[in-house]
Parts: C-alpha cells; sequence; structure tokens
C-alpha cells in the first residue's frame, strides 16, 4: 500500500478509549496510512482497519441511541464519516495500464461535493449495518487509463489505440447521470498520474520513513 511519508506513522500504541475495532475498544499497536488507521505495529496483508471512538455529545442523543439498541434500529451514530483519500496507483496497476477510483456523494445533494475515498470505503457502502451510511451517499466507481498516448489514436474515422485523456473523459461523462458534476470535477484531472501529466508524482509502493 503507498503511504506518503507525511502521513504514514508506525510502531503506535494505544492504551484504551481511541478506536474501535469489530465494535470493541482497542487497546494494542496500529498504524496511519494513506487510507486510515490499522492493526499492528507497520501495515501488512494481515493488519485490520480500525476506527476513532466517537461519543454521543448529549442526554438526549444518549436516550435515543439506548432506545434504537433495544429495538435493533440502526441509527446515524452507527456509521463513519467519509474520508477523502486520493489513491495512487501502484506499479502492478501501471503494468496492467489501469486501476479503479472510488467516488462519493451526499444523496440528497445534486450539487454536493464530490469525494475520492478508499476501496474499504467503497465497500463499505454496501454494509447496511456498519461503515458508511447508504441511505445518506451514492458511490461510483471509475476505471481509470494510466498507459498508452495521449489522445486516441484515429484512422478512417475509427479509434484504433484510445488515448488517455479521451479515455478517461469517457469513462467521467458515463458516471454523470448516477453522480452529476463528476465530468466538472476531473475534467482537469484527465491525465492525473499518467506520464503526460504537469505534475506526476511518481509511484513507490514501499517507501520508508
Amino acid at each position: 500500500m503507498y503511504t506518503p511519508g507525511y502521513i504514514k506513522r508506525e510502531k503506535q500504541y494505544t492504551k484504551g478509549r481511541e478506536y474501535m475495532f469489530n465494535g470493541n475498544e482497542y487497546v494494542g499497536y496500529y498504524n496511519t496510512t494513506a487510507h486510515g488507521l490499522y492493526t499492528g505495529k507497520v501495515f501488512t496483508k494481515t493488519s485490520q482497519r480500525i476506527h476513532i471512538i466517537e461519543y454521543v455529545e448529549n442526554e438526549q442523543s444518549q436516550i435515543y441511541a439506548e432506545l434504537a439498541e433495544t429495538k435493533g434500529i440502526v441509527t446515524d451514530l452507527e456509521f463513519d464519516d467519509p474520508v477523502g483519500t486520493e489513491i495512487a496507483p501502484t506499479n502492478d496497476d501501471y503494468k496492467l495500464g489501469h486501476f479503479i477510483r472510488y467516488f462519493i456523494q451526499q444523496r440528497n445533494d445534486r450539487q454536493g461535493r464530490i469525494r475520492e475515498i478508499d476501496k474499504d470505503q467503497y465497500k463499505a457502502l454496501a454494509d447496511s449495518a456498519t461503515g458508511l451510511n447508504p441511505n445518506y451517499y451514492k458511490a461510483v466507481t471509475v476505471r481509470w487509463k494510466l498507459t498508452g498516448p495521449e489522445h486516441d489514436k484515429i484512422k478512417n474515422s475509427r479509434i484504433t489505440i484510445p488515448g488517455i485523456e479521451d479515455t478517461n473523459r469517457r469513462s467521467v461523462e458515463e458516471r454523470e447521470f448516477r453522480m452529476p458534476g463528476i465530468a466538472t470535477t476531473l475534467q482537469n484531472r484527465l491525465l492525473e498520474f499518467s506520464r503526460f501529466a504537469p505534475l506526476r508524482r511518481d509511484t513507490n509502493t514501499d517507501i520508508q520513513l
């Protein structure tokens, strides 16, 4: 997992009352990545996501939460807030030529801000009891082209080699119906992560502090 040095934190320890794991208070080592907080001194394939504990602020909210719990009702307090995350492609993604990006927007606001999230948060929308609130947020995936020519190569009015910028434009325009505004949000970023990007950032999946 790629994490910039200014975000990456390892060998951190919590004595409790800070984070939760699987609905329980978490005590132990954890590390910070670009995708969030995970168990373990350093991030490995076995690391698990942990979340910041959120406390109810007033007595009325506490009574409501307790009543809802006794009736088996899932409240907004049980869901996480989305965390905007820019996912960088890996070396394997560049070999493949593309990778998947995930974007989220508030359902009841067609002009609402569109944010990029990670795969874990995207998958959490499918769970009606944990993660993000599927009744409040909607998300889409975008297949993002990374390699190839900058623009389509055309012969006899047909595209012979798809270009990075043109392909990514088509991809986001296809998602415009489900998430209005995404084409505008990404219109100046269509070459992002490619060799044609104005400020290309090379990907390194094994950065050390």
